[in-house]
């Protein structure tokens, strides 16, 4: 980083260049006339060159330089230029010309701020039981050479001659952390200015990648000087692997769209010798996205054995039929008020979606209507729960729970005192679970009989999520800014445990999966991980906004959701972020991942994003997303 010397030229206005006036006696007529004017400043390392010109009527005794507020010469009225040295980098100074007017009388200071750079830009590359230091020559001519340290074992440090710029430190333990540190020797004197660098040595790495590799921005591709042990590098050539190449030692390369990638080094060294290295890099990114036209709401998309995607949106009075490919399979245009429900899919393929029109819709899977069945007001909250004999659970905001048959005809009704907005969910032995807005949850038996119910405190619209013991997760929001998730013993409704949240949930359905709950709350827009056995919460992650989202969970525990801060989340199972993608609008959807490891969410930007995340699909596990499966079956048996 060889730079031509800053200089900067400050003009003093007058009115504004009086700064730290003491002396009241003094007029301000002449205060204004007794203050330097025209600093210049060049900055180097670890110092900055200083002159000013004489206040333009009146001649001070002296003048004083202070750095913050310690003062750090004390200059005759004929000196107009000086030098500081040993300053830190990577940092701003705050440096103040104070003229002396007399004795008696207190001065004038003039600050000037100054920042500052690194110019050693020291780099420490790890190797195979060694690293190598690298550093560039900062713009100064009195430099006698360096001063390399490092800790644990070399604290005695080496003294490397000026023209030296990189060094080899050996015999070093693997996988052990050292801190590298770098200072300039000025005649002969290190300096106590020092720059510091962390490295954990091991098997040898040819180059490393951006942290984010996503399709669509830059990446930076960085060759690391340590695979050579001992000549050096002179020729470099990539092959990117999508068809792209470049000769520069550090190149920048865009993958258009999400993948695995083949990438080649090719590195000749100063000996003629030709070393080739490859490896597989991961572009995540969007595959494709489907403008819908309309916000997607609570809907998680449905997806068919053949990869068909289901979903309709808010204000949009249609249900959509999407290829894997992004493209448009067919339209369903029977609705007559639009739908906030996911569908579910049968085992004959049979897609089932609850609607505004106060109708639950059975569609043929060529998008044909197989049967229209009315549900009473407003059904559109709640995904039909599939039944081992096709009967079809749902609620009602007119207070009920349906059961109704394979072929549309009511089964029987369950009523309760308040709006049912919840989906259910079937345990093994056929008992139906579900909340209601009468703040209490229901178990039934098959046959619309009341198994048992318990008070949770307050309302849940959601999916309960049944883990593989049978005990019956439910979350709450209670109101104000609390909530709660509960588990359930299914055969008599006894507390397992009890979790208070802190924050409402009131969108986001639990999952299970690894042995742990996920989900999210609205009010301190945290994601969730609580263990599933025990109730106790293990950790959080916390994002810039309401996480509504139904959360799902891949083959690899990565955790996929949504916030209404706009952003797609992908969290490690440890609860560390490791993709986040801004999309256009809030996100309420909740999330699908297909067999291919494609990951949908639908956003209010009004569009499906499919992601190419590298999830393998859906984690076999309890219950790992909204629904149970990708057909939203709710079953346990599915």
């Amino acid at each position: 980083m060889k730079e031509i010397l800053k200089k900067i030229v400050l003009t003093m206005v007058v009115a504004l260049a009086i700064f730290g006036c003491e002396n009241d006696s003094v007029p301000p007529i002449e205060a204004k006339r007794l203050v330097v004017e025209n600093i210049e400043f060049q900055v180097a390392h670890e110092k900055v060159q200083l002159s000013w010109d004489k206040p333009s009527k009146g001649t001070p005794i002296g003048y004083r330089i202070y750095v913050a507020d310690v003062l750090v010469a004390d200059l005759d009225g004929s000196i107009t230029s000086y030098e500081i040295t040993g300053l830190e980098v990577n940092t701003e100074h705050k440096i103040w010309i104070e003229s002396i007017i007399s004795e008696d009388e207190k001065s004038l200071k003039v600050p000037v701020s100054v920042f500052l750079p690194d110019e050693l830009n020291l780099q420490v590359y790890p190797g195979n039981e060694f690293v190598i230091a690298r550093w560039e020559k900062p713009n100064r001519s009195d430099i006698s050479g360096y001063y390399l340290s490092w800790t644990p074992g070399g604290e005695t440090g080496v003294l490397l001659d000026e023209n030296i710029a990189i060094y080899q430190i050996t015999e070093l333990q693997n996988f052990e952390e050292y801190t590298v540190t770098l200072s300039v020797v000025y005649d002969g004197i290190a300096s106590p200015v020092e720059v510091v660098s962390q490295v954990i040595p091991g098997p040898v790495e040819p180059f490393t990648t951006s942290e984010v590799t996503m399709s669509g921005q830059t990446i930076d591709f960085t060759y690391n000087p340590a695979f050579l042990s001992t000549n050096t590098a002179v020729t470099w050539a990539w092959d990117f692997g999508d068809g792209n190449a470049s000769e520069m030692e550090n190149p920048e390369h865009t993958y258009d769209t999400p993948g695995i990638y083949n990438v080649k080094m090719t590195v000749t060294d100063d000996a003629g010798l030709v070393y080739v290295t490859e490896t597989d890099l991961y572009v995540w990114g969007v595959k494709w996205t489907f403008a819908i036209g309309a916000e997607v709401r609570p809907q998680a998309p449905a997806l068919a054995d053949d990869g068909t995607i289901y979903i309709c949106a808010r204000s949009d009075n249609k249900f959509y039929a999407i290829n894997p490919d992004g493209t448009l399979k067919w339209e369903y245009t029977e609705f007559t008020d639009y739908s906030y429900a996911s569908a579910s899919i049968g085992t004959d393929g049979t897609i089932y979606v609850a609607s505004r029109d106060d109708n639950l819709h059975a569609i043929n899977p060529d998008g044909t209507q197989k049967w229209i069945s009315s549900v009473d007001n407003n059904v559109n909250y709640s995904t039909p729960a599939i039944a081992d004999d096709g009967t079809l659970y749902l609620g009602s905001d007119e207070d009920n729970l349906y059961a109704i048959n394979p072929d549309g005809s009511r089964k029987w009704v369950f009523e309760t005192t308040n709006n049912v907005k919840s989906s259910p969910a079937i345990g093994s032995d056929g008992t139906i679970f579900f909340a209601s807005d009468d703040d209490n949850f229901y178990a039934l038996n098959p046959d619309g009989t009341e198994k048992w119910s318990a008070n949770i405190g307050g309302n849940s619209q959601l999916c309960p999520a049944i883990d593989t013991d049978g005990t019956v997760i439910v979350a709450v929001g209670q109101g104000g800014t609390d909530g709660s998730v509960y588990a359930f013993n299914p055969d008599d409704g006894s507390i397992k445990w009890h979790l208070p949240t802190f924050g409402r949930i009131e969108v986001s359905s639990p999952v299970i999966a690894n042995g742990t709950v996920y989900v999210g709350t609205k009010d301190t827009n945290n994601l969730l991980a609580i263990d599933a056995s025990s109730g106790n919460l293990l950790w959080t992650f916390t994002v810039g906004g309401i996480i509504d989202c139904s959360p799902a969970v891949d083959k690899n525990g990565t955790i996929y959701f949504g916030s209404a801060d706009n952003y797609f989340y992908a969290v490690n199972p440890d609860g560390t972020l490791k993709y986040k993608y801004l999309t256009g609008n809030r996100i309420w959807s909740g999330v699908s991942i297909g067999d291919d490891g494609t990951v949908y969410i639908g956003a209010y930007d009004g569009n499906l994003y499919a992601f190419e995340m590298f999830a393998e699909g859906l984690a076999e596990d309890a219950w790992p997303m909204r629904g149970k499966n990708n057909k939203h079956t709710s079953n346990v048996k599915d």
